[in-house]
């Protein structure tokens, strides 16, 4: 049986979370979360530690993509396997344990996972206790996901790569090739499969750098699409150039659709962590 002291604490936390501003968290910064010391040269572990102790005593509601697993969980070539059997019945490749290991962490302590439709309707990861739906009814989040997403350069880039190689070596059923709304995921692994040893480091750097690139579109996607108040990050879009979502020139941009970014240090100092 709980305590007296227990159950109040219990109803205090309750009530901070009732008004505790909604922090996403990107990808890099949960696993300093997780891992405090992890980069100090990027992260202060002050500041990470701080971050932590404010989840667990209820003073900012901590959220995480389920784009953030997609990326941290599967290897490049998992990615690949992944994308040629989505929204299929065939099995999916398994998520890297560590990684999992890591988001269970965040989750223990309060944070909860936000949907990410990266491809169809498909849920990519189960177990993890989901945010709820609070400030939009589930349709009018899954649209506005859809309509955040419908035009980012990542998910675009995407597409076009997937289309080409599909035009290249087209999925047959005996000899008629056959093509349909989501038949171009599966060409990244025929042609992954197709190009010899040797070709194979270029294709892994460009493309890494289009999963990376569209997982970051659906985290803020869905960082969005639940209303949260700031995104929090380290990824400054440096990798991928001005034309990256989350590069510092276009901070403006994502201002203007109520989109406020901040890195664990600005946080610590706005909410006095």
């Amino acid at each position: 049986m709980n305590s007296p002291i227990s159950v109040d604490m219990h109803r205090s936390r309750d009530v901070a979370l009732q008004r505790a501003p909604s922090i996403t968290f990107d990808t890099n910064v949960c696993n300093v979360i997780h891992h405090p010391e992890k980069w100090p040269q990027k992260v202060a572990p002050e500041h990470a530690r701080a971050i932590r102790r404010a989840i667990v005593e209820g003073r900012i509601r901590a959220f995480l993509s389920e784009a953030s697993i997609f990326v941290e969980a599967l290897e490049f070539v998992d990615k690949l396997n992944y994308l040629a059997v989505v929204m299929t019945p065939k099995e999916r490749p398994k998520p890297q344990r560590p990684a999992i290991d890591r988001f269970k962490d965040i989750e223990s302590i309060g944070a909860r996972l936000l949907h990410a439709e990266m491809i169809g309707s498909e849920t990519f990861i189960e177990g993890f206790a989901w945010a709820e739906d609070r400030e939009f009814s589930v349709t009018e989040r899954q649209a506005r996901y859809a309509h955040f997403c419908r035009d980012l350069d990542g998910r675009e880039a995407l597409v076009r790569t997937g289309k080409a190689l599909e035009a290249e070596l087209p999925q047959k059923f005996g000899v008629t090739p056959v093509s349909g709304p989501l038949t171009w995921t599966r060409s990244f692994l025929r042609a992954w499969e197709a190009v010899p040893d040797e070709r194979r480091k270029g294709l892994r750097k460009k493309w890494g750098r289009l999963f990376s690139e569209w997982a970051d579109g659906s985290i803020v996607a869905s960082h969005f699409a639940y209303g949260n108040d700031i995104f929090c990050t380290i990824d400054e879009g440096r990798r991928g150039g001005a034309a990256s979502l989350l590069h510092r020139g276009g901070r403006a941009a994502l201002a203007e659709a109520n989109i406020i970014v901040m890195d664990p240090k600005d946080l610590v100092q706005q909410y006095g962590l």
